[in-house]
């Protein structure tokens, strides 16, 4: 056999052997998207960021979900949208969760809920109902979603063999508490705003972590994140708001802004709170560099801090 043709034969088989490696990772990448996964288990407690979004879609973050997990137990804080996607990126299986906590009924904290219903309509889950827990009005939310929903989802479940979840509205106040596997949550009411709003400290293992996503009562914020190993919150930068204005758009900004915590004020009140950790999402806007917002929160604020991004898995 000639140089030349060994030469062609190698080049044949390294270009096949490629083609089958790159096939072989795409059949896997392709098989992670569908296939089932197992139930996470933390070793602390933990809170998963798997939505970062804020109220607009935003192709590079999904709605605003956060679970927080301590052992086989997940609690969902929020469901917006693509819940049920947003959980498979994380890798929680869509099923682990059975409880979802709302910090409002604003749109973006419960577009998901159906997603996640429907989604564990699906799957081999527990035979207990799918809990929704939040302010006044959650009730009529869950009910709704029954009304428009429980057919579909019937039939969905049943093509499977198996029967749907129910799906429970809870409506609660500020002081409430619940218990959840190995986590324990309690409720903060936020007011002075538009519509009931509520902030949620998750405690397990000897650590707390707060989730809120209201900006207009900062006293209740304070009081939630008291001491907290972490807190979850959102903030709307006020220099944006200040170019908004300069375009003209002072009525408008004024309005945004009312619902949110200000970028160049949440740093202070984690101080004042005690918060050992710091993590944002819902950015308002999204930064293009996250030291563009870290060198802000470090005028105020000298714990650790955390700009999400889809996925980040915060362990305090």
């Amino acid at each position: 056999m000639s140089r030349v043709a060994l030469l062609a034969g190698l080049a044949a088989l390294v270009a096949v052997m490629w083609g089958l490696s790159f096939a072989s990772r795409r059949l896997e990448a392709v098989a992670a998207g569908v296939a089932p996964l197992e139930p996470r288990r933390f070793d602390r407690l933990t809170a998963v960021a798997a939505g970062t979004g804020g109220t607009f879609e935003n192709h590079l973050r999904l709605g605003p979900t956060v679970a927080v997990g301590l052992g086989d137990t997940v609690v969902l804080v929020d469901a917006g949208r693509a819940t049920a996607q947003a959980l498979r990126r994380a890798k929680v299986p869509v099923t682990q969760p059975r409880v979802v906590l709302l910090t409002s009924l604003l749109p973006e904290n419960v577009v998901g809920v159906d997603d996640w219903w429907a989604g564990a309509a699906l799957e081999e889950a527990p035979p207990e109902p799918l809990r929704v827990v939040g302010p006044p009005g959650t009730r009529a939310l869950v009910e709704g979603l029954r009304a428009a929903h429980a057919a579909g989802v019937a039939a969905s479940s049943a093509s499977f063999g198996r029967g749907a979840p129910a799906l429970e509205g809870v409506e609660v106040e500020g002081g409430h508490a619940l218990d959840v596997g190995t986590l324990s949550a309690r409720a903060f009411a936020q007011r002075g705003g538009p519509l009931p709003a509520l902030a949620w400290r998750l405690e397990g293992g000897g650590r707390a972590a707060t989730v809120s996503s209201a900006g207009w009562d900062p006293e209740a914020l304070v009081e939630a994140a008291r001491g907290a190993d972490l807190w979850l919150h959102e903030a709307l930068y006020g220099a944006s708001l200040e170019a908004a204005r300069g375009a003209g758009l002072s009525e408008a900004a004024a309005r945004e802004a009312a619902l949110h915590t200000r970028l160049e004020e949440v740093g202070a009140l984690a101080t004042r709170a005690g918060a050992r950790r710091l993590a944002l999402l819902r950015l308002r806007p999204p930064p293009v560099y996250d030291v563009q917002y870290r060198r802000v929160l470090g005028r105020s604020y000298r714990g650790a801090v955390d700009i999400a991004a889809d996925g980040d898995e915060l362990t305090p």
